[in-house]
């Protein structure tokens, strides 16, 4: 039997640890052997710019060719500029070569689904449209762009076609899919809920964060990842400054462009019990997150709909509870207050405070929280499930 090929086209794939990256790599390298996949990325990783990847590989039923680009500073929007250039034209020619049966594409950078839907509508083929950040919606909410500015209509311009033209729109939750049918005018049926996902079978090395950092008798409330525009770190905070139990400490680790902003916060609320911290080594990564005893994951308030905390997923997998600083109506808001696996706060720092200080002090609430993570990720989360849900996307696209 003829298997199903799939061409999919992505800033970031393997090994590139960046989240959409982690994500594209754990859908397309598990699934069924009744697809044969092509993935066109580029060859420079998207976390470290001086750290470039092989120009091709193969594992399994996927192939891999990365494209060559030039090194991009994410922080400078010239650099950025250029880098969005080069990466079109690239793929501009990759797309023109394809023939696949169904088309692939995430939404940044933000000329890509255009691009890949266009040139599927040309060849009568097929095309899944993955949103995870909407953009220049995104950058209107945080008051980066305005809705008048030629770039903005342009963009939206783009998006609005790839919507409307492509087979099928996955996106990450019921407020994405609220959002577009209201914003977009697209249709219901066009639209898949399709949540991220994370894995159990990480790897330990036995490292000791808490004896490196000398937490070991502390209550850890851990953030990791991305410092940027779309989280919210102003209630953290607050939170952090308010609370005096000794025991209890506030772990920020990762990059971004928030992180100055943050450190001098820290230091002008002269904050005690935070300990702000770069990326950590891949092969530390399940030893770090195991070291936490609660999770911290926020949303900007305007960007319901428009943006998901994906790491949601990765830190249910480590089975402990969760802190949600977003908004009431977004995925992650409705999906913590129905499964009760932590903490949701709506923007009030003297609430999480307390709420807090209650979880440390009522073990049996935490321990009930704890459970609820562990039992939630693995109905709803887990990725054999979450997989199987394109496994059947994409043999019902084909069957049509």
């Amino acid at each position: 039997m003829q298997k199903i090929s799939i061409k999919v086209f992505t800033q970031m794939f393997y090994p590139d640890i960046a989240s959409t990256g982690k994500v594209l790599s754990d859908l397309f390298l598990n699934l069924d052997n009744k697809f044969q996949v092509e993935v066109i990325a580029q060859n420079r990783s998207y976390v470290d710019k001086n750290k470039s990847f092989n120009s091709e590989d193969r594992i399994g039923n996927t192939y891999i060719k990365r494209i060559k680009v030039v090194k991009v500073d994410k922080n400078n929007i010239f650099s950025r500029i250029i880098g969005f250039i080069q990466l079109y034209f690239s793929f501009k020619k990759e797309l023109k070569n394809s023939n696949e049966d169904i088309y692939f594409c995430v939404s940044n950078p933000p000329f890509l689904p255009y691009l890949t839907v266009k040139e599927a509508k040309k060849k009568n083929k097929k095309s899944v449209f993955l949103l995870h950040d909407l953009y220049p919606d995104v950058l209107e909410k945080l008051n980066k762009i305005k809705k008048n500015s030629l770039i903005f209509k342009i963009i939206k311009k783009m998006n609005k076609y790839a919507f409307e033209n492509s087979s099928k729109i996955v996106v990450l939750g019921r407020d994405a899919k609220e959002y577009l049918m209201d914003n977009y005018n697209i249709q219901e049926d066009k639209i898949e809920i399709i949540t991220n996902w994370s894995k159990k079978d990480y790897k330990s090395i036995n490292y000791d964060f808490r004896k490196e950092y000398n937490l070991e008798n502390c209550f850890l409330v851990m953030y990791t990842g991305n410092i940027g525009e779309t989280a919210e770190f102003e209630t953290l905070l607050k939170t952090a400054k308010k609370i005096e139990n000794k025991n209890i400490k506030f772990v920020i680790i990762g990059n971004g462009r928030k992180k100055e902003i943050i450190k001098d916060e820290i230091e002008r609320l002269n904050i005690k019990n935070i300990l702000l911290l770069n990326y950590q080594p891949e092969e530390k990564y399940y030893d770090v997150l195991s070291s936490a005893d609660l999770f911290y994951l926020s949303l900007n308030k305007n960007l319901k709909g428009i943006s998901v905390p994906s790491k949601t997923y990765t830190y249910l997998s480590i089975g402990k509870p969760l802190i949600a600083v977003v908004p009431k109506e977004s995925e992650i808001g409705l999906s913590i207050r129905e499964d009760n696996y932590g903490i949701y706060n709506n923007y009030n720092f003297e609430k999480l405070s307390k709420d807090i200080l209650d979880l440390y002090e009522n073990k049996e609430l935490y321990l009930e929280y704890k459970k609820n993570a562990e039992n939630t990720f693995t109905k709803k989360y887990n990725r054999e499930k979450v997989i199987e849900k394109y496994n059947e996307l994409f043999k019902e696209l084909e069957a049509e």
